[in-house]
């Protein structure tokens, strides 16, 4: 065969057109996991370590009394800050990976910003006199949690099919904490 008829062939076969690419987005009702299955074989210790601390924190369920939150918020302050210190090791790793563990790290901070919330909704039901630093800080909390979203989209946009669900959750999770922290 000639070199033509085979440029041929192979695009008759692959149906390329001049269409552009319709985009897949979901319907609105289709439920997407809280937190999707890690997409790759063996990440490395330092990410499994990053799994495990963001997975524990978000665990850890504030008790409801308002005494207790101080220690409670020091212990996910400490998981964020260990997750951190995890990040600078992985952004030397694979891309896949770190995309990934932006959106563990952006779940943390959610579960943080909304236990505070919850805990400001009591305070102010209670009518207290309560000097409490943590008062009016979820805005910071969300929008953190926002740009790690957008980290990971952006992070599994540019990786395989197999991040596809990822992508989908952290496009939708940037666009929930983008509506929470708000000008």
């Amino acid at each position: 065969m000639t070199r033509a008829l085979v440029v041929v062939i192979l695009l008759a076969g692959c149906q390329r057109s001049t269409e552009p690419p319709v985009a897949i987005s979901p319907d609105p009702d289709v439920m997407l996991p809280d937190v999707p299955s890690d997409p790759f074989g063996t990440p490395g210790q330092a990410y499994e370590r990053l799994r495990q601390i963001t997975d524990d924190a978000r665990t850890t369920s504030w008790s409801g009394q308002v005494q207790e939150l101080a220690a409670w918020l020091e212990g996910e302050t400490t998981a964020v800050e260990q997750s951190l210190t995890l990040m600078k090791t992985l952004r030397l790793g694979a891309s896949d990976v770190y995309a990934v563990a932006n959106g563990r790290i952006a779940l943390v901070y959610e579960h943080i910003a909304s236990t505070l919330t919850e805990a400001e909704v009591l305070v102010k039901d209670r009518d207290s006199e309560l000097d409490l630093d943590w008062i009016g800080q979820q805005a910071v909390l969300w929008e953190r949690a926002n740009a790690f979203w957008a980290r990971c989209a952006r992070g599994c946009s540019s990786g395989g099919p197999y991040l596809d669900v990822w992508e989908l959750r952290c496009r939708a999770g940037a666009d929930e904490t983008s509506a929470k922290f708000g000008p």
